[in-house]
């Protein structure tokens, strides 16, 4: 697995390489059981409300840390099986409506996420970008400032992405 960083202005990158083909780690996208064991913060234990997988869809996830819950929301956009997986990524109440982010960075309300997927010889490159989306000056600011933190997080979770992909693939 390699990781490596970049990031300019207003835009996140991230890359990812795993030892799986891409229709695999592409569907570990794509259904509630995958997604409850890998996706989020490391130290959470994550369920998902509502997934529908379509563009358009929408993933209503909950994570539970040490007895406190909060909740997520991605609204899919485009999916082009195995190559692409576009969606926007927001902090939500119970019932998906989004909110502000429970700490004290000032962030925008939605980052939009792009997903490409590509395989050399049985081994995945994810590279993922992100974006703020409608963010103020401020807001942006806040999403460029804890640009190291997300290196870290999406590490850690797509470091549990490892463990779900060697357990499926057995």
């Amino acid at each position: 697995m390699n990781k490596q960083q970049t990031n300019e202005h207003q835009n996140f990158s991230f890359t990812y390489e795993f030892n799986a083909p891409k229709a695999l780690v592409f569907n570990a996208f794509s259904t509630a059981e995958a997604l409850n064991e890998w996706w989020g913060p490391a130290e959470t234990v994550n369920s998902t409300i509502k997934l529908d997988f379509t563009p358009g869809g929408i993933f209503h996830f909950k994570m539970d840390y040490q007895g406190h819950a909060s909740y997520g929301r991605f609204l899919f956009g485009q999916i082009n099986p195995y190559d692409l997986l576009e969606f926007s990524n927001a902090f939500a109440d119970e019932n998906a409506n989004v909110i502000k982010a429970p700490f004290e960075v000032n962030l925008p309300l939605e980052i939009f996420y792009r997903l490409t997927f590509t395989e050399n010889n049985g081994k995945t490159t994810l590279f993922m970008t992100g974006e703020p989306l409608n963010g103020s000056d401020d807001e942006i600011a806040g999403f460029n400032s804890i640009a190291d933190s997300m290196q870290e997080g999406f590490g850690a979770t797509f470091d549990k992405l490892v463990v779900y992909l060697e357990r499926v693939q057995g």
